[in-house]
């Protein structure tokens, strides 16, 4: 069997370019750190190129120290743009409601970015557009949670505001999992509703009445092509994808605190354990083998990519005690988490 490449999760190109813009507006250059960590924006977007979260969020770290804006993420959202979704940008701008737009972010989410952890999701019954992201929380993933909270209201306010006056404001609370700010005000300020932090998700809550009134400046023919083409770049993503990957894919998101058995992760991919067993069968590979090999890849991942601590780290990735987790680490890669976490940091920082 060929080695499964497991990664933390990748971006477009296109919110790369949205920092950029950003940081111009707000008098900086943000070419030196672009070269640091070797991203070419121009080679990236003409092959429609993703960088890996965790260079993403070292990026944003370093712009907001360079800018000195604690607050980068939401002006990255007060300067986001439906040209920095793509296709997925042109279906939003077409569609008929508020509801559909929101349920556009979070159900092809995919063609922009994946967080191996696990994807948004938009609840209309509750008129609650959810964010999920990497957590534990810290310096360099603050800024992710804000831009994407930010650039989501912004775009749904910009076809909000064609409509007539309303009575009733349309968004009425931001949740967001990490703590309270030094400034919540900012935050406050910016939403124009209550801001409620420590929360147990990150989103944006909706006046439900809202979300199924037509806007002015929807275009069915043209939302349900945009939505087409959507449907058409998701089905390849995930099609191409053999049955080591699907299950790769979803046990990444699965391990937090336990590893889950086959028949619990035949159960998540909408199929039985014999089913499962005799599709990996036929890739010349198993369900442990698969097991070991991501296990051992997100632990590359997460010591080399992230400042997580080590305990938080066998925590995610299911072993029972911090021990184990050393002990597996020295075995797979020769040296400790410590150790090799330096090791890293010395060569390319």
């Amino acid at each position: 069997m060929s080695e499964i490449k497991i990664s933390l999760g990748d971006i477009s190109v296109n919110f790369i370019q949205q920092m950029d813009f950003t940081v111009e507006q707000l008098g900086y250059d943000l070419t030196p750190l672009l070269n640091k960590y070797h991203i070419s924006i121009q080679q990236l977007a003409a092959h429609n190129g993703r960088i890996a979260i965790p260079k993403y969020m070292r990026l944003g770290f370093d712009a907001i120290e360079l800018t000195g804006r604690a607050d980068l993420g939401l002006e990255m959202g007060r300067n986001s743009g439906f040209q920095y979704y793509g296709v997925l940008g042109f279906a939003a701008m077409a569609a008929n409601n508020m509801a559909d737009m929101a349920k556009l972010f979070a159900e092809y989410e995919i063609l922009l970015s994946d967080n191996i952890r696990g994807q948004s999701c938009f609840n209309v019954s509750e008129g609650r557009l959810s964010f999920y992201s990497i957590a534990p929380y810290n310096q360099y993933n603050f800024f992710v949670v804000d831009s994407v909270l930010a650039s989501w209201l912004c775009l749904l306010q910009s076809r909000w505001e064609k409509l007539p006056k309303q009575s009733k404001p349309f968004l009425k609370a931001v949740h967001i999992e990490y703590p309270e700010p030094a400034d919540p005000a900012l935050y406050e300020a910016f939403f124009s509703c209550p801001v409620i932090f420590n929360s147990h998700f990150n989103g944006l809550v909706f006046n439900k009445t809202c979300l199924s009134l037509s806007l002015a400046d929807g275009c069915m023919a043209s939302f349900l092509l945009a939505k087409t083409m959507c449907d058409t770049q998701r089905a390849r993503l995930i099609d191409n994808q053999t049955w080591q990957v699907k299950v790769a894919d979803k046990m990444s998101q699965h391990l937090v605190g336990k590893m889950p058995n086959i028949d619990e992760m035949a159960q998540l991919l909408g199929t039985t354990s014999w089913t499962l067993r005799r599709r990996l069968y036929q890739e010349s590979t198993n369900y442990q083998t698969i097991m070991d090999t991501t296990r051992r890849g997100l632990a590359v991942s997460y010591v080399r990519e992230t400042t997580l601590t080590f305990s938080e780290i066998a925590y995610l990735l299911g072993f029972s005690t911090p021990a184990a987790f050393y002990k597996a680490f020295k075995r797979w890669v020769g040296a400790t988490p410590k150790h090799y976490r330096q090791q890293y940091i010395n060569k390319n920082f």
